[in-house]
């Protein structure tokens, strides 16, 4: 751990700006007065390790991470659902999202917070938690890429942002505005992390993509990325301490969500 950070230190690699955010979140959380879920004299090394060690701010923080997903590119996974929102004049105006994150990072979340009767996390115990990861999400533009009419779109501040603990993973439920509303002859969005640090995947079964308000005629198709085994495979080989030569790693296995209207 000493030499990793040593060389951390001598300038080896700098964090991407996605790397950063995750890096600066986690350490937001880890500091919210909890109690620790995870007790390092009594755990058993081979469950938990501190292979996670990132460059944040000229230090060097060691996180824990569990080995199997500090070893390989990537490192956190969330599961999506999106909802393309019009108003009444036809107008995209927001995407309504629900991301749920993975086993390790949910636990991650909870620590420290108490649980209600049902054994279950209220939505105002949630409350400060939701508010810390969807602002933090600005700084890696919220992990979503839309192209409306051949230009880049841009966003709003996200709201009505919320936590759900469903007994077993956290969802994470905010509304993300465009800057300004478009009139989709052609939409394209995409959502993944060009790094490839955080994975992104649709859930499972129907209804994975919907739009609401929309006027008759328009049209909806998910298309799936062409199967890359081969970058897969190099980016598995990349633990946290590194990042992709391949700009845009992360493109390459997201969906693309096409919206169009008459």
């Amino acid at each position: 751990m000493i030499a990793a950070i040593s060389r951390l230190k001598r300038g080896r690699r700098r964090l991407s700006r996605r790397e950063s955010f995750i890096a600066r979140l986690m350490i937001i959380n880890a500091h919210r007065d909890r109690r620790p879920r995870y007790d390092l004299r009594k755990s058993k090394p081979a469950l938990f390790a501190a292979l996670l060690l990132l460059l944040a701010g000229g230090l060097a923080v060691a996180v824990l991470w569990p080995p199997a997903v500090a070893i390989a590119h990537p490192h956190v996974f969330v599961t999506t659902r999106e909802v393309v929102v019009f108003s009444p004049e036809g107008q995209i105006t927001g995407i309504k999202n629900a991301w749920t994150f993975d086993d390790f990072y949910t636990s991650f979340l909870e620590q420290g917070l108490d649980r209600g009767p049902d054994g279950r996390y209220s939505r105002e115990t949630l409350h400060e938690l939701a508010k810390t990861n969807t602002e933090g999400l600005a700084d890696a533009n919220y992990f979503t890429f839309i192209k409306a009419n051949g230009r880049n779109v841009k966003f709003s501040a996200p709201k009505d942002y919320w936590l759900e603990d469903d007994g077993k993973n956290l969802t994470l439920h905010f509304t993300l505005p465009l800057a300004e509303p478009v009139k989709p002859k052609s939409f394209v969005m995409r959502v993944y992390d060009p790094t490839y640090f955080v994975a992104f995947d649709p859930a499972e079964g129907p209804d994975v993509v919907k739009l609401e308000g929309q006027q008759p005629g328009c049209s909806l198709l998910v298309r799936k990325p062409a199967v890359n085994i081969a970058l897969k495979q190099q980016l598995a080989q990349l633990d946290v301490t590194q990042q992709p030569n391949l700009e845009d790693a992360g493109a390459a296995f997201a969906d693309s969500i096409l919206v169009a209207c008459p």
